[in-house]
């Protein structure tokens, strides 16, 4: 294999999380094969790939966050209740914005969105990163201009995805209901 312009075969960061999400991490890898296979760096190519990539990466941080909030209500041992709770979700959950996430935790209760908002306290750069894919993937859902690169799709991802991290650990915990 060729050494990647971008460098990620021989020095790719891991940031250490549950929510590296591996669907993610080989199709960023191969996108990077890709274009440094077809020299199509710079080129609509990679501005295509990371449109594609962008949109997959919302579908899956959303499918997460289901996930998280479907596994809290099952622990009320209630299937009727479990099944209310799946179906609410899509009504209730609109946005993966790390501000919108606090939004939802409110809905537990105050307790919860004071926790999650704690833990993103000191890591200003991971939920803008974090923030950043959900902005561009709604650019390039409403055919708007995005400018960011594979590159930066992936620095994006690599630092930002730790909300998820934040957000799972705060679902799991248990508050005083105010």
């Amino acid at each position: 294999m060729r050494e990647s312009n971008y460098g990620f075969a021989k020095q790719r960061k891991y940031f250490l999380s549950k929510m590296k999400i591996p669907k993610i991490d080989e199709i960023l890898d191969s996108c990077d094969r890709h274009l440094v296979d077809t020299s199509a760096s710079g080129t609509e190519i990679e501005s295509l790939l990371t449109r594609a990539v962008l949109v997959l990466t919302c579908s899956v941080f959303e499918e997460k966050i289901e996930l998280m909030i479907a596994r809290r209500a099952d622990r009320l041992n209630d299937p009727a209740m479990s099944a209310f709770f799946r179906s609410c979700v899509s009504a209730v959950f609109r946005s993966t914005m790390s501000s919108e996430l606090a939004g939802l935790m409110n809905r537990f209760g105050p307790d919860f969105k004071r926790r999650f908002l704690e833990r993103m306290q000191g890591h200003d750069r991971a939920v803008t990163f974090y923030n950043n894919i959900i902005t561009n993937r709604h650019g390039v859902a409403h055919t708007q201009s995005i400018t960011v690169t594979l590159r930066e799709l992936r620095q994006f991802y690599e630092e930002g995805h730790i909300v998820l991290d934040f957000l799972e650990e705060t679902i799991n915990e248990t508050y005083p209901i105010a």
